[in-house]
This record gives C-alpha cells, structure tokens and sequence, in this order.
C-alpha cells in the first residue's frame, strides 16, 4: 500500500476500483467537529507521494456548516501532503469558523417533526418528483437538475430548522454567483426556476469553452468545472497562454497573459497587440485567437513529449494543481514559482530586493528572479 497513507483512527481506506489507476483511494468514516460527528468521503489520488483530492462529500449537517467557506477550506487543502494533515486542517478550519461567528452547532429537533417534512414534500411536488435527482435521509439535502444542451447541471438546497422562513442555502457550479431573493412566501420552485434561467443564460459560454477544450491543448485547469473561466492554452513548445473568458460576454475579447521568457513570447505578444482592434464578436473565440496571433492553435498531441514543459527543479508538471509558470530568459526552461523560489531562497547566491528573489538560474546558471512567495514575506 502506497506509503502516504497514513493511518487516520475515524477513517478506512479502500482502493477505489472503479477506473485503472491503482493509486486511488476512497476514505470512509466519521470527523469530529466540537464533539459532534459527522459522515465524510474522500476520494485522493497519490501522485509523486503528494495527495491530489478528486472528490470530497460528506452529510447535509456538516455541507451546512462549511457551505460558506468551501473556496477558503479548498484553498487551504490543496497543500495538505497527507490524509491525516488533511482532515486535521479540515477539523481546525470549520471549528475557526464557528468559534469566530459564534455559531452553534444545528438544532436537530425540527427532524422530529411532520409539519417539516410536509412541507417539504410541498416544495418538492411544486418542481416535480422527476426533476429530483438526490435527497438525503432527513430531506434536508435536495439536489434538483436541469439538462442544458446535453449538459446536466444541478443544484443543491440545504434547508435548515427555520425553513421556509429561512432562506435555503444553494451550491451550485455555475460562473457566476447564484443568488435568489427569498422572502416568507417565496418557494424552492421559484428558486428552480431562477436557476434555470441563470444556466440557460451561460449556454454561449459554455458551448465557447467546449469548443477550446476539444480543439486547443488545454493545459490547465486539468478537469475544468462548469464555473471554470479561465483555460491555459499551449501554443509553442516553451510559451503558453492563459486566457479569462467573460461569462456573460463570452466572445467579447477575453483577458491575455503570455506565458514563458520573454524572448519566446515576444512575436505572441506583438501580434497580439497590433490587432486588438480586428477582434469579431460574432465568431468563436477559438477563430479569433487563431487570426490574430497568425497560428491554427495546436491540438493535443499524445505522442508529443511532454517534458518541454515540466518544471526543471521538481521535474513535474502539476503543482498545487498548476503548471510551470516562469520561464528562464536565456534557456527558457520552465519553473513553477514556488519551486524556484525554495531553489534561489537555499542558493548562497540568493539576494532579495524589492519583493523579488533574484539568483542563478539551476540550469543554465544565468541570472534569473521570482517574486517572493506570500508566506514567507
């Protein structure tokens, strides 16, 4: 068994054998947050002895504590080494959380009684039977779907002891914040019906980045949610372009960043720059990317080798689910900040001016800089 897998007591380790990869793990059991237990799920994958999580579940009670902090606790995650680490920070995290608004744990009684479940099964008739496609046992979890252009999309509503006079919380995977004005008359069918017209109004959107995902090698994000704007294309064997797509004006001119040295970007950034104003809104974003850089995008090629693009101090591509995003000026070999900045910060040769680290490159041994990485400012 792989040796990262550290033994935690509320948790057993299963190999997950739904696909080919043997290191794939799913963890079931129970974490204690200010004496209360609750169910959890993790599904992580050992890659290099880090852990890289895929998936992460757990019951209605504990969802409804961490519904709001869920990009702080990701966030904090990702650079968790081990299991145990993992649910420890994930433990530390919401008991903060609670302490510091002076929450109390959820009052469980209201489950006790008819009328709540009542007048759930209202709410949930009103949307109809079919459109329900998960509920947890108290009903107090309700995850409704809505198909869009072949693409399902679902939505999440947590109800609490006060329900309907107070507002549900949602979770949604959508680019834009969903939000919905509840009042005491307001219905979970009214929220459906608002949500579904939020996901139809991104339709363009998401058919753009299908487009980019199936024609342009897509670096990053490596499995790209629905609320994903953002793609990092390759476009040469040493430069690479990341661009931020708006979801509401989806073909309208996105944000460019050039990536790599540079030398290598230059003929990018000039084409880039002198033909801004030949941008057609009326055309994919892919076609106007391809015309006015003067290039057809490359697809991805699984014969092509893949190290040009690995960072030369770990030898890796991903880290902290990103890849290289610095590039030497005089050997163009790729690093990802964090890695260069340990490297250079070790190096007797390290100097540290205005927020920067400046040094010598580890392959070439020519001057070379990064800035200084937050936490250790």
């Amino acid at each position: 068994m792989n040796s990262n897998l550290n033994l935690v007591p509320s948790l057993i380790p299963v190999l997950d054998n739904s696909g080919d990869n043997s290191n794939t793990f799913i963890y079931k059991g129970f974490i204690d947050i200010l004496q209360h237990n609750y169910y959890i799920n993790i599904k992580v994958n050992f890659i290099n002895n880090k852990i890289d999580l895929l998936k992460f579940e757990c019951d209605c009670n504990l969802n409804s504590l961490i519904i709001n902090i869920k990009p702080q606790i990701e966030q904090r995650l990702a650079k968790c080494d081990s299991i145990s680490d993992y649910v420890l920070e994930l433990k530390n995290l919401i008991e903060n959380n609670l302490k510091k608004c002076g929450q109390n744990l959820i009052n469980m009684d209201y489950l006790n009684s008819t009328e709540f479940y009542k007048s759930v099964v209202r709410h949930v008739e009103s949307i109809g039977w079919k459109n329900l496609v998960k509920a947890n046992p108290t009903f107090t979890e309700l995850v409704f779907a809505h198909e869009e252009n072949g693409r399902l999309h679902e939505i999440v509503m947590l109800l609490n002891e006060s329900f309907p006079i107070k507002e549900p919380s949602y979770c949604t995977e959508l680019p834009g914040k969903f939000t919905f004005d509840w009042n005491q008359s307001s219905s979970l069918a009214e929220v459906y019906a608002n949500f579904i017209n939020e996901v139809n109004s991104y339709t363009q959107f998401w058919d753009e980045m299908k487009m980019i995902d199936e024609t342009c090698w897509v670096l990053e994000p490596v499995r790209p949610s629905k609320a994903d704007c953002h793609r990092r294309i390759k476009l040469d064997i040493n430069v690479s372009m990341e661009i931020k797509v708006d979801a509401r004006n989806p073909t309208e001119l996105p944000e460019i960043f050039f990536l790599g040295s540079e030398t290598a970007t230059e003929t990018f950034r000039r084409k880039l720059e002198s033909k801004y104003d030949e941008w057609n809104s009326n055309i994919s974003i892919v076609y106007n990317l391809g015309e006015l850089l003067e290039i057809k995008l490359p697809g991805k090629c699984e014969q092509e080798e893949i190290t040009s693009i690995k960072c030369a101090v770990c030898c890796s591509y991903l880290f902290n689910n990103q890849g290289p995003n610095i590039y030497c000026e005089d050997c163009n070999k790729p690093f990802h900040e964090q890695c260069l900045f340990e490297y250079l910060k070790d190096s007797t040769k390290c100097k540290l001016i205005f927020g920067c680290v400046y040094g010598l490159c580890p392959v070439c041994n020519q001057s070379i800089k990064c800035k200084i990485m937050a936490d250790q400012a």
